[in-house]
């Protein structure tokens, strides 16, 4: 079995993840699980930046939330936001360095 990102973008849809399986391929939208705090630019701006790709984002505050603060800290080891969590991958923070490995993430 093996994943494959296909950029569906160009032609106005959500990036698609294809997954081929012993009966053929099945694909799902991609979605993005986003750990947040409010008054974080960065945070806004990853999700600025997600929406703007058609990515369906999840978002989960960790200031008001503390299981999702402690899933945060489980999952990734990570105490700082904004955080990104796509199909098991986990980007750090929001630069130029993150936006280039989430966009060939979702391969556009």
């Amino acid at each position: 079995m093996f994943c494959l990102f296909h950029n569906l973008y160009q032609y106005g849809h959500k990036p698609v993840h294809y997954t081929y399986l012993d009966n053929g391929w099945n694909y799902a939208m991609v979605k993005a699980v986003l750990y947040t705090a409010p008054k974080c630019p960065y945070s806004k701006l990853v999700k600025e930046f997600l929406r703007d790709l058609n990515v369906e984002v999840e978002e989960k505050n960790v200031l008001t939330n503390p299981d999702a603060f402690h899933e945060l800290k489980e999952l990734s080891g990570q105490m700082a936001v904004p955080v990104t969590k796509i199909d098991g991958d986990f980007f750090v923070g929001f630069d130029r360095r993150a936006e280039r490995r989430l966009k060939r993430k979702l391969g556009v």
